[in-house]
């Protein structure tokens, strides 16, 4: 993989994060869940920021990505709340999409070839804040 590709996967990753929050937070009831969430939300926003010079560098815009992924996360929120409204269920519901952005992630750690050695470092903060965002959701569980 090369970097644009490798940029547009990795803001896809952040983005579905941010959505996935703004899909989720108005629903939660607990607000030690919702502050929880709200941290996860400043540090994905830190991670967008960065990527931020790269993208520009590598041609990545924004409004290529966020609609579709605002539409899919809003509907998949809805018709998982309408079985069950819990801040449990909620937390599992971040839990299982943080589970495939680390999913996502670590092929993109195994399949990058590019030559930039600002995108590795940036790969593995996020893979291991996904790890730290899934331990601290457990006890919401």
């Amino acid at each position: 993989m090369e970097e644009r590709e490798v940029l547009i996967k990795l803001h896809q990753n952040v983005e579905m994060g941010l959505v996935g929050i703004e899909s989720v937070k108005d629903k939660i009831k607990s607000n030690e869940l919702l502050e929880e969430i709200l941290k996860e939300k400043k540090q994905y926003d830190s991670i967008k920021h960065s990527l931020k010079p790269l993208c520009k560098k590598y041609h990545v815009k924004d409004e290529e990505l966020k609609p579709m992924i605002q539409m899919e996360s809003d509907m998949m929120v809805n018709m998982k709340m309408l079985i069950d409204k819990s801040d449990s269920h909620i937390a599992k519901m971040m839990m299982e999409g943080t589970n495939k952005g680390l999913i996502q992630l670590e092929e993109l750690l195994n399949h990058y070839e590019g030559k930039d050695e600002k995108i590795v470092p940036i790969i593995k903060n996020l893979i291991e804040f996904e790890h730290r965002k899934l331990d601290d959701l457990k006890k919401y569980l």
